[in-house]
């Protein structure tokens, strides 16, 4: 289970700074198009992807619910080779992609929540501000790019943050809250007494 935390753990705080890293891009960009960050989401996304992959199969023998961050993992390969290949009409489902993105990572928290004993404010609010950017990024209350590109940069740097905190947090948990983690018998397993 210690080598399940670490692994996860280190996933995590990596994936937060290459978000963290694509929010600061995004800011820093003086364009008035979004290419240079849809080409590093891309990136982020294939080495996330390729990330998750192998510390997936790493996971495989000694954890069941290893094969969640297999799918996960292939998603993001998936993802992330689409912007690569057809930047341009990626470029075209950037806000809706960022938004869908926004408002499922919401949901996944907010469900992981009713699972983990610890943290569940913690995962609570992240669940609503993730929502909330999703739905602003979604119908853009904003009358110019700039703003737009302001609030996905902003999404970005706090839920790259949230992962980071998360990833310590997870490399923090002491053995013997390992029922907060996925086990070999079941995805989840939360504390019965």
């Amino acid at each position: 289970m210690e080598s399940f935390r670490k692994s996860i753990g280190w996933a995590l705080i990596i994936r937060g700074i290459l978000f963290a890293i694509f929010g600061f891009l995004i800011i820093f960009t003086e364009s008035k198009t979004i290419y240079g960050p849809m080409t590093f989401l891309g990136i982020l996304l294939l080495v996330c992807g390729a990330l998750y992959v192998v510390v997936s199969i790493l996971l495989r023998k000694t954890n069941k619910a290893w094969y969640w961050g297999l799918i996960w993992g292939f998603a993001d390969l998936f993802t992330g080779g689409f912007v690569m290949i057809n930047i341009e009409r990626a470029m075209s489902l950037f806000t809706i992609v960022i938004s869908l993105f926004a408002i499922l990572m919401g949901i996944a928290i907010l469900v992981t929540a009713f699972y983990v004993n610890g943290y569940r404010i913690f995962l609570y609010i992240n669940s609503a501000v993730s929502v909330v950017f999703g739905l602003l990024i979604l119908f853009n209350p904003f009358d110019s790019v700039y703003g737009l590109n302001f609030l996905i940069a902003l999404y970005a740097l706090l839920f790259g943050l949230f992962l980071i905190y998360a990833g310590v947090i997870l490399m923090k948990v002491p053995p013997k809250n390992d029922e907060l983690l996925p086990n070999n018998d079941s995805v989840f397993v939360t504390k019965t007494s």
